[in-house]
């Protein structure tokens, strides 16, 4: 039996957050930055397009947003990283985790879904897990 090999920090690894409300961002920026991190944060889906690159290896995102919502964005993101190898893996942040969102972030192609609020201890299982597989979806 092969035990799970959780990793303790990620130095370095480059990851988004994209999410409209300031508190949830800048919370979710914290743990990843205390994991070691390279984040940079958006509120928009506008500034996310300007800014991800081959560069970014995660993004979290919140689905319910302004304008290009997150399920839309994520469809972007597989039309301009068309091999899976260069696109990051796609994490919806989200308050409420039913069948219907989980199954809509699949169907967009996102790698995982979570539920907010996330602690470090989750952070750090989900990023070792997502970079790993490249799948998380917790349970309903």
């Amino acid at each position: 039996m092969q035990a799970n090999h959780v990793q303790t920090n990620f130095p370095g690894l480059k990851v988004i957050v994209m999410d409209d409300d300031g508190v949830s961002r800048s919370v979710t920026k914290g743990l990843l930055v205390h994991l070691g991190c390279d984040v940079t944060t958006v509120s928009s889906s506008d500034e996310f397009l300007q800014v991800i690159s081959q560069e970014h290896k995660v993004v979290f995102m919140d689905v319910c947003m302004p304008g290009i919502d997150g399920y839309e964005l994520a469809a972007r993101i597989h039309e301009k990283f068309t091999k899976r190898h260069e696109r990051p893996v796609l994490v919806a942040l989200t308050g409420n985790i039913n069948k219907m969102t989980k199954e809509s972030c699949m169907r967009v192609g996102m790698d995982g879904v979570i539920l907010k609020p996330v602690s470090v201890d989750k952070m750090r299982s989900v990023l070792s897990e997502l970079l790993e597989h490249r799948v998380l979806f917790e349970a309903m």
